[in-house]
């Protein structure tokens, strides 16, 4: 005897239509869950920040950054209320880890960034450049409008200083480096005093430091 079965097209579609919802809740998640070190605005509700992040507070209004990490450069800092830049798109540039990754080393032609900020207080901001060819050198200039002097520095792969800042007026630093060999170097934007303030920062490379 052959068994018959009897088919169900309301519970097929229902089976259909629950798989579909699952689906659109899936891409419809209030959380990216790679939204890699981006920050974002915290949620006004819990969760406040997708996992693996945590909500700090940044001058108006909290953001979401990666665990363990720095509140980002931009809006106005609150224990000083100094107004920084909003620099996101380079952050975090905290360390030699985390420097921020220019073509500069390449032949590329002079990168300029700006405005860019160094808050809170005592933060560094690093900038890689990787020489492609020998017996090139590197040019850092950094400057600001008014406030603190941010001066700068050029680090070698280890982040040994091998050229350091000297004033070119009132409101600019230049550091420079020459007959360099191939491989990683970073410059480094700072606030000697370790005081906040936003600045501009050219970086290229010369063939020499006149």
């Amino acid at each position: 005897m052959t068994a018959h079965t009897t088919r169900r097209p309301g519970l097929a579609a229902a089976f259909i239509a629950a798989a579909a919802a699952a689906a659109a809740f899936g891409a419809c998640t209030p959380y990216d869950p790679n939204l890699g070190q981006t920050p974002y605005l915290c949620a006004d509700q819990e969760p406040r920040c997708p996992d693996h992040y945590e909500c700090m507070e940044a001058g108006a209004r909290p953001v979401c950054v990666l665990a363990g990490s720095l509140v980002p450069d931009a809006g106005i800092d609150a224990p000083s209320g100094f107004q920084c830049a909003m620099d996101g798109m380079l952050e975090p540039n905290d360390s030699l880890s985390t420097a921020y990754q220019t073509d500069v080393g390449t032949g590329a032609p002079p990168r300029a960034f700006g405005p860019l900020s160094l808050c809170p207080e005592g933060d560094k901001d690093h900038y890689q450049i990787n020489i492609t060819t020998a017996n090139r050198g590197i040019e850092v200039i950094t400057s600001w409008d008014s406030g603190t002097p941010v001066s700068c520095s050029i680090l070698n792969g280890a982040g040994t200083s091998i050229a350091n800042g000297i004033a070119m007026g009132a409101n600019s630093v230049r550091a420079c480096a020459t007959n360099l060999p191939p491989g990683i170097f970073y410059a480094i934007a700072f606030s000697p005093k370790s005081l906040q303030n936003n600045y501009r920062i050219q970086l290229r490379l010369v063939e020499n430091c006149l």
